[in-house]
């Protein structure tokens, strides 16, 4: 729905999901109801209405004649904009590349998985190219809005990871955490980095971990092979999330819990789940979602930059992945070499696949993201005084429309 001005009609979009009356596009202010609104954890009847980029007032429980500049969204469901913390490419493209018309590509893209905010992750690479990445993703974000999906900023990945569970990066590439690199990455960047990868054992006396909790860069435990006793060190210092539970970190015993131990044990940590159905087994899915619950579960795609193309073999500056018809990405070892799933998919994964509730398919993409970020006072949920990212979708988990900022981009 790119353009609707002056007009009066009727559109038919996706099996009938809306009825559209006139609408200014000029000023984007307008009414937007469902039968299935997500509000205060649950879908109810509900009217929205949407003023300068921002939710005026939710009615609940209520379904009726919008009158003139509504759109009736009829039985299609209703939810918070999308937010992906953890995704490195897309369209043959990378957050490492160094391209801004990559990043600009990437903003346009997103919405039409329902994705109204995400952090282009960088992964472990040269010095050099990670300044250039850093330089050209700092550009993007210090640029007048782009139409599309908003960067709340960027992910660091790498080079911080440990050789033993270097996944499918170059062990060569993989630096030492080093305070005052660090420091030059995220003056290079205009001080966007948000979020840190990092193996913290890797880490003398956790200089790093503690410099970027100072400055509230949110660290990520993850790509380590950390100790169980160190791992909660690192939390009670202010470590908050786990990256893909599980991938590329030391494996769970009963003896020595390690890594995954922490993420499933302590209550205040997010964590992070690749929810494809390959990257880890559908059961081991629904034990992250229940260890978790409802509140620290965060569901991401990792997507690679072999996301949006056709099943193949390819080659990047550093690496030949073929992508097969499961979606997957895979070295010439059989290593797995990131995700092409969308958003929406990984939350109907976590419902039908794993058999976790509704409540924390949703959260999962959404508020518990945001809150992890620090910015659930804004994004995240649908209630008066939030931005107006909304995320609307049919019973087939298609998209019908996504809003940024209250405008409509599709």
């Amino acid at each position: 729905m790119d353009s609707i001005a002056g007009n009066v009609g009727v559109i038919l979009l996706r099996n009938r999901y809306c009825t559209i009356k006139q609408r200014k596009e000029s000023d984007l202010e307008m009414k937007i109801a469902s039968q299935f609104v997500w509000y205060q954890e649950k879908f109810v009847p509900a009217v929205l209405e949407l003023e300068g980029g921002q939710i005026k007032t939710i009615i609940s429980g209520e379904y009726a004649d919008l009158g003139d500049g509504g759109i009736d969204y009829k039985m299609a469901r209703i939810i918070p904009g999308m937010i992906d913390v953890h995704t490195h490419g897309y369209g043959g493209g990378d957050a490492s590349d160094g391209d801004p018309d990559t990043i600009r590509k990437w903003i346009a893209y997103y919405p039409k998985e329902g994705v109204t905010t995400f952090l282009p992750g960088t992964v472990t690479r040269s010095e050099e190219r990670i300044v250039k990445a850093l330089k050209a993703i700092r550009e993007v974000l210090e640029e007048e809005q782009i139409k599309g999906a908003h960067i709340h900023g960027i992910f660091l990945q790498g080079p911080y990871t440990s050789h033993d569970f270097k996944g499918a990066y170059d062990p060569y590439l993989i630096q030492k955490p080093s305070l005052e690199q660090f420091k030059m990455f995220d003056e290079v960047s205009g001080h966007h980095i948000r979020m840190l990868g990092l193996a913290a054992e890797k880490d003398e006396d956790h200089q790093l971990l503690k410099y970027c909790v100072s400055k509230g860069i949110k660290v990520c435990l993850g790509h380590s092979g950390i100790s169980y006793e160190e791992a909660c060190q690192a939390i009670d210092e202010g470590a908050v999330n786990i990256t893909h539970c599980f991938n590329n970190m030391n494996p769970l015993h009963h003896r020595l819990p390690g890594l995954p131990g922490a993420a499933l044990s302590k209550e205040q940590l997010f964590t992070e789940v690749i929810s494809d159905g390959i990257h880890i087994h559908p059961a081991v899915m629904k034990i992250i979602g229940i260890c978790k619950g409802k509140d620290r579960l965060i569901v991401i795609t990792d997507s690679s930059r072999y996301k949006g193309l056709a099943p193949g073999r390819y080659e990047s500056v550093d690496r030949k992945v073929t992508i097969g018809e499961d979606g997957v990405g895979r070295l010439d070892s059989g290593k797995l070499a990131g995700s092409c799933i969308t958003m929406l998919q990984s939350v109907r994964n976590l419902i039908e696949l794993a058999g976790l509730p509704e409540v924390t398919a949703i959260n999962a993409a959404t508020i518990n993201p945001a809150r992890m970020l620090d910015i659930d006072y804004k994004k995240g949920l649908l209630q008066a005084g939030y931005d107006a990212d909304i995320a609307i979708y049919n019973e087939d988990y298609e998209i019908v429309e996504t809003y940024c900022m209250g405008e409509a981009i599709l």
